[in-house]
């Protein structure tokens, strides 16, 4: 199964361009002139009248959608915390009380993207791989020193502010998903710095309370995994024309990154109640500072994560349309590797815009002989997507996409879906 990354980590190349931020949410985070950009948090962030809930989080912050009972949005701003400049911060409340906030440091997804340099003209295959080599591996030493400089003083910086050493704890119920982070406490307030070697540096700072050994929310943490799937059935909404969906299924935008298939992931981890995201998912499948999908375990990670959240799977090169249709009216989101090409994204994006104005409006006769020719062919690059709904009479199957950052899911009929899905991720109780 291996083999199939590469293909998949080519069909990623379909985002902003290759001049946009590295991120869709850090897009606005390194655009924003904040008067926070390059101030020092740290006193402010672990005060206890902000824990107390007497006191503001700084700045201007943008909502991102809700994991359980919990909301979360990040800060539109490049403060410091410890010392060390942050990438991302990102609020945890629960009914409108702080409850923690998760920082990002170092990240190497965003720091290296897509690998799709141009190389100067002229050169055989030979020379163009060994150009390649030697431009990843300058750039693997300057992300290596990065990561080693940040880790090193950031751990210092905690132990300055918290005092003492720290220990070592554990978070997640199995072997593929589990993580050891480094926790410091004092009194009420506790941080937490998680590590991917080489990969990724985050620390959440919060209430001790909250920082639990679980990585589904507190809401959910307790519950069966039956009371889980009847949870899960019940936000099933079935619409007067026939249309079955799940609503509870959000887009989570990969930006510049080769990472449909980890943020499609992260959608359906979500959808469970389920505080993972993708770079953490990067970590666990083994994701290497490449710029590409390539030498990750991408199956294996999918049967973690259903694993994770008390659920099975089933991998089938086949697209089958009883099976799909039965894990949506379960609650369970579906994930295709498809085939993809430009012409007929744009055919189910001008779809969805015109379905709105006119439910009458259908898709083309998937029996056209000029339509079956427009699919894309086993040449095509793959691409991930999580099937969301269907509508049995019309044929169709609604599904959402991670590079768009769109919450209307388009539209595609059986047919097609069958015929240029490549490999298929079923999750069952």
């Amino acid at each position: 199964m291996k083999a199939l990354v590469p293909a998949i980590a080519a069909g990623l190349l379909f985002s902003p361009g290759v001049s946009a931020l590295p991120n869709s949410i850090l897009g606005p985070v390194f655009g924003a002139e904040s008067p926070l950009n390059g101030v020092d948090l740290t006193r402010e962030l672990t005060s206890p009248e902000l824990w107390e809930g007497t006191a503001e989080l700084p700045g201007k912050w943008r909502e991102e959608g809700e994991v359980g009972t919990a909301t979360v949005s990040h800060l539109l701003a490049r403060p410091k915390l410890f010392g060390r400049e942050v990438l991302l911060l990102r609020a945890i409340r629960r009914a409108g009380a702080l409850e923690s906030l998760d920082v990002t440091f170092v990240d190497a997804g965003s720091f290296f993207g897509y690998f799709d340099e141009e190389l100067p003209e002229g050169m055989n295959r030979r020379q163009m791989r060994g150009e390649m080599q030697a431009r990843l591996a300058a750039k693997q030493a300057e992300f290596s020193g990065l990561y080693q400089e940040t880790h090193e003083a950031l751990r210092n910086g905690i132990a300055g502010a918290f005092g003492g050493g720290a220990e070592t704890v554990k978070v997640g119920r199995t072997r593929g998903l589990r993580a050891e982070p480094e926790m410091w406490r004092k009194g009420g307030l506790a941080v937490r710095m998680l590590t991917g070697p080489d990969r990724l540096i985050r620390v959440s700072l919060g209430k001790a309370e909250a920082m639990g050994d679980d990585w589904f929310d507190p809401s959910y943490a307790k519950e069966t995994p039956r009371d889980r799937l009847v949870r899960l059935a019940a936000g099933v909404q079935r619409e007067e024309d026939g249309t079955v969906h799940l609503p509870g299924v959000r887009p989570i935008p990969q930006g510049y990154r080769p990472y449909c298939g980890l943020n499609t992931l992260a959608m359906a981890a979500r959808h469970f109640g389920m505080h993972l995201d993708e770079d953490w998912l990067a970590c666990a499948g083994g994701f290497r500072n490449t710029g590409s999908a390539d030498g990750s375990n991408m199956v294996k990670l999918y049967h973690s994560l259903a694993a994770e959240a008390g659920l099975g799977m089933d991998r089938a090169n086949r697209f089958d349309v009883g099976n799909a249709r039965r894990a949506l009216d379960k609650g369970l989101p579906v994930i295709v590797w498809r085939r993809f090409s430009h012409e007929r994204n744009q055919l189910h994006s001008r779809f969805m815009r015109d379905f709105a104005r006119n439910p009458a409006a259908t898709l083309p006769d998937p029996a056209l002989k000029e339509e079956k020719a427009s699919w894309p062919g086993a040449a095509a690059p793959l691409h991930a997507s999580v099937l969301v709904g269907y509508h049995a009479g019309r044929r169709e199957f609604l599904f959402l996409e991670s590079w768009t950052g769109r919450d209307t899911p388009r539209r595609m009929r059986e047919e097609e879906m069958a015929a240029t899905a490549y490999l298929t991720f079923v999750f069952k109780p």
